[in-house]
């Protein structure tokens, strides 16, 4: 089996898996009431997340371009955003496959090696990934009540009081740190085990590379203000609905989490993990199923809106920018 009909098979896989989620999570729904709940929307804070989505771009096309100086390389700013964008465009149907395509266009447009480019695609990912992390446990940390009332609600027909689940959970974890200990050795051989150190230690090689940036301050300052854009894409679709205007920071961390956990997936665009994930989150808030859905649906919407409508004019400037670069090296040669 080659490679390409491997990677399409996985894609039909996927968006079959995507698709059946999709119905599982909105198809219980009366669509005519999902319909009317949407036209109700405030459009204005769906502009204003829109503008929020294409600034984090723009950020991580900034952030991308000090990733290059220590290497002695130079790219505009208007050639990484438009990189950027067409990767996410890519991603939006062939998971995965954007991360090549990004480095790609950026070679093309601005004449930098490729096998260079990856290696900060790689770096950027470390980053993401981290911030990631450190989301997952502020939101832990902040409204661990919230997270263990709900979790206990979902015990509650069996029964299981949130006494009864912390021990279980403390009684689990106990275990198995106990045989992971006795049987470490073992464990060591294991080839999931040396993936897993070897994920490890790239993130740790991709923090090491930071520290050789030449302005560390303004990539700090930029991966955080992507993830602040992240935060308030979602954030500001909770005015567009009375039903969540009351929704806060704290629900706005967790959807965020949820949501960026559900485009992990390895899904064309999310579709079904995101409808699933949401909803999820918002019901730890007690936000009904309709309401959840129909918000779910509108805020997906908004990142297929953005990546369709700038990538249409990435295409264009890419076009555009690889016809003069080949009449000028035609000149050049003639």
């Amino acid at each position: 089996m080659t490679k390409n009909t491997k990677t399409a098979i996985q894609t039909i896989v996927f968006l079959v898996l995507g698709g059946l989620l999709f119905y599982l999570a909105i198809g219980s729904q009366d669509l005519s009431k999902v319909w009317e709940e949407i036209k109700g929307a405030d459009l204005k804070w769906i502009v204003v997340s829109m503008i929020c989505g294409i600034l984090s771009h723009l950020a991580r096309a900034l952030r991308w371009n000090l990733l290059l100086e220590p290497m002695g390389y130079k790219a505009t700013a208007a050639g990484s955003f438009h990189a950027v964008i067409l990767g996410y465009l890519v991603n939006m149907g062939l998971p995965r496959v954007g991360e090549i395509t990004r480095p790609a266009v950026l070679s093309k447009l601005e004449g930098i090696p490729f096998n260079k480019l990856v290696g900060t695609v790689v770096v950027e990912r470390v980053v993401d990934l981290l911030i990631t992390l450190l989301i997952a446990i502020a939101i832990f940390l902040l409204q661990f009540d919230l997270i263990s009332d709900f979790v206990s609600s979902l015990f509650q027909d069996a029964e299981v009081g949130s006494f009864q689940l912390y021990g279980f959970i403390l009684a689990a974890v106990l275990v198995f740190g106990i045989v992971l200990y006795r049987k470490r050795e073992w464990f060591y051989t294991l080839p999931i085990i040396g993936k897993l150190k070897s994920f490890i230690e790239g993130l740790l090689d991709g923090v090491k590379t930071i520290f050789n940036l030449k302005r560390k301050g303004l990539f700090i300052f930029y991966s955080l203000f992507i993830w602040v854009m992240y935060f308030f894409m979602p954030f500001f679709i909770f005015y567009a609905f009375s039903g969540t205007a009351h929704l806060g920071f704290g629900a706005g961390l967790t959807v965020l989490l949820f949501g960026t956990a559900a485009m992990i997936v390895p899904i064309p665009g999310g579709v079904g993990t995101f409808e699933f994930m949401v909803p999820a989150a918002l019901a730890i808030y007690g936000i009904a199923p309709l309401l959840a859905d129909s918000y779910t649906l509108v805020t997906h919407a908004i990142q297929f809106i953005v990546i369709i409508g700038v990538g249409i004019v990435s295409i264009i400037y890419f076009v555009l920018k690889s016809r003069k670069l080949k009449k000028d090296v035609a000149k050049h040669n003639k």
